[in-house]
């Protein structure tokens, strides 16, 4: 028997992410600056831990070494764990040096 995709996949892969471990900060539009742990980053976002509760879809500055302050915005928040988006994709190279 042999097995064939008859539709599109729901998702389309997502590019890699690398493993990390950086204590970093969000600057939070009501000028609070929270501390985060990125966990995971690839050019095009990260997923990081807090414990204070955020609002998807708010933009915010993230400390990024090596980089500085980057603008990004929340896409999903589960207990914690979160989501963001950069508003521009990250060299490659800098994210390989985190």
């Amino acid at each position: 028997m042999k097995l064939s995709l008859t539709r599109e996949p729901r998702f389309q892969p997502r590019k890699p992410r690398l493993a990390t471990f950086v204590n970093s900060a969000a600057l939070l539009p009501d000028d609070r600056e929270v501390p985060i742990v990125i966990r995971n980053v690839s050019p095009e976002g990260f997923m990081a831990l807090t414990e204070y509760d955020l609002a998807e879809n708010t933009w915010f500055g993230v400390v990024i070494p090596g980089r500085g302050i980057v603008r990004a915005q929340i896409r999903w928040f589960d207990g914690g764990l979160f989501g963001a988006r950069f508003e521009k994709p990250l060299d490659v190279k800098l994210v390989d040096r985190l």
